[in-house]
C-alpha cells in the first residue's frame, strides 16, 4: 500500500502525515461501535493523525470555531453501524453534519436498517442531499442488502462498495480457553420485558448442571454499558459470573475465552465468531441475520423466546467454519487498504499550499506505508 514511501520519508521530504477526522456513534459506549474507532486507529493510525468529529458544537455562534476544526482534515471517514435508518425521523448530527462536507468524506461500511419496512420520504431526503454532494468521494456497506437499498433509494453520484463488518479486520486480544470446565457466555441488551430472558436462563441452567461455567458479559462501557449491567441482573443464573469493564479488550478476550456465546448484540457476535467461538445470535435483527449468512451460519440467528434455541444446544452448535471466517477478514482488511490508499494518493496529490496547513510530521519509528 502507498508505495515504498515511509513516514520517516514524508516527512524528510516535507510531506506532513494528512489528518483525519473520523465520526460515528463514538463516545456512546456501545462495544460494537466504540470497536470502530480502534479499527481505525489499527489501520489508519500508523500513517495519519487521527482526531474524533463527534459531537462538534452544533450552536449557530461556535459555527466558525467548528468549521475551523474540519478545515483542518484531509479527509473525514463517517463509519460503523447502522448510521442509515429509513423511519426514524430524527437523524443524529454526528452522522449527516453539513460541516463534513467542506472536506473530502468517505462513508466507510455503515448499515441500513431495515427492521421495519416504513420509509419516512422526508428521511430519504436529508441522506440524498447529504451523500450526492461532490464531496462525498466514496461509499460502502457492511452487507449487499444495504448497498442495494442505497443504491435504490439515494441514488449516489459515486460507486456504492460492499464488504464485511469491518470490525472483521481488527486484531484482537489473545484470548485463550482456560483450563477447566467450558465457559457458557451470555450476552444481552436493555429490553423491556425480562421474560425475553426465560429461555436464555434456562439453557444456562442445564449447561451449568453438566459443569460448565455461565459467564454475563455486558457488552458496553460507561452509561451505555452501566445500563446493560442493571438489565443483565433480569436474567437469574444462579452462580453466574459477571464481565464489566470499562476496557474493550477486557470484554472482546472475556468472549475468545468461551466456548458457546448466547448474544442479543452484533458486534459480540462478531467478535466471538472470529475467534472461533460458536455463537447462537438471540436477537435476531436483519443486520445479525446478514452478518451470520456471511459465514454461512444464518440458522443460528433465532429468537431468544424461541423454543429452538433449547433444541440447538441440545444438538450440539457447529464448529466455526474458520475458512469462512479468514474470509471475512481479508475482505474487510483488503476494504480498509482500498480506502487507506485513496486517501493516502489523494493527500499525497493535493496541492503544496493545502498540504502547508498541516504540521510536519514528527520524527518516530520507521513505519513502511506499504503492503
Amino acid at each position: 500500500m502507498m508505495g515504498n514511501t515511509t513516514r520517516n520519508e514524508a516527512h524528510d521530504q516535507g510531506r506532513p502525515k494528512p489528518r483525519i477526522g473520523i465520526t460515528g456513534s463514538f463516545g456512546r459506549g456501545n462495544y460494537g461501535d466504540e470497536l470502530y474507532v480502534k479499527v481505525y486507529q489499527q489501520w489508519l493510525g500508523p500513517w495519519a493523525d487521527l482526531f474524533l468529529l463527534s459531537g462538534l458544537p452544533r450552536q449557530n455562534y461556535f459555527i466558525e470555531l467548528r468549521n475551523a476544526y474540519v478545515d483542518l482534515m484531509d479527509a473525514i471517514v463517517l463509519g460503523g453501524g447502522d448510521l442509515l435508518c429509513p423511519y426514524r425521523p430524527k437523524i443524529d448530527r454526528d452522522f449527516i453534519n453539513p460541516a463534513y462536507l467542506r472536506r473530502p468524506v468517505h462513508v466507510a461500511g455503515i448499515g441500513v436498517e431495515r427492521n421495519r419496512p416504513e420509509i419516512d420520504p422526508a428521511v430519504v431526503e436529508k441522506w440524498r442531499k447529504f451523500l450526492v454532494n461532490p464531496n462525498i468521494k466514496s461509499i460502502s456497506t457492511r452487507d449487499p442488502d444495504s448497498k442495494a437499498w442505497i443504491e435504490q433509494h439515494i441514488k449516489p453520484a459515486v460507486t456504492v462498495g460492499s464488504h464485511p463488518d469491518l470490525v472483521c479486520a481488527l486484531s484482537l486480544p489473545p484470548a485463550k480457553r482456560p483450563e477447566g470446565a467450558p465457559i457458557l457466555g451470555l450476552v444481552t441488551r436493555h429490553i423491556k420485558d425480562p421474560k425475553e430472558y426465560v429461555l436464555m436462563a434456562e439453557a444456562a441452567a442445564r449447561l451449568g448442571a453438566q459443569g460448565w461455567r455461565i459467564r454475563h458479559i455486558v457488552g458496553g462501557v460507561g452509561e451505555h454499558g452501566r445500563k446493560d449491567f442493571e438489565n443483565s441482573q433480569a436474567l437469574e443464573v444462579p452462580g453466574k459470573e459477571t464481565v464489566f469493564s470499562q476496557n474493550l479488550d477486557d470484554i472482546s478476550r472475556a468472549l475468545g475465552e468461551c466456548s458457546l456465546v448466547l448474544s442479543m448484540k452484533l458486534h459480540t457476535t462478531v467478535v466471538a465468531t472470529m475467534y472461533g467461538v460458536p455463537t447462537i445470535c438471540v436477537n435476531p435483527v436483519v443486520k445479525a441475520r446478514a452478518f451470520m449468512r456471511s459465514f454461512g451460519r444464518e440458522e443460528l440467528a433465532v429468537a431468544s423466546n424461541s423454543p429452538k434455541l433449547l433444541d440447538m444446544i441440545a444438538k450440539g452448535v457447529p464448529e466455526v467454519p474458520m475458512d469462512k471466517v479468514q474470509k471475512l477478514k481479508t475482505d474487510a482488511s483488503n476494504a480498509l487498504l482500498a480506502l487507506s490508499q485513496r486517501i493516502w494518493d489523494d493527500f499525497r496529490n493535493a496541492s503544496p499550499e493545502r498540504r502547508r496547513l498541516l504540521p510536519a510530521s514528527p520524527q518516530g519509528d520507521k513505519v513502511a506505508l506499504s503492503a
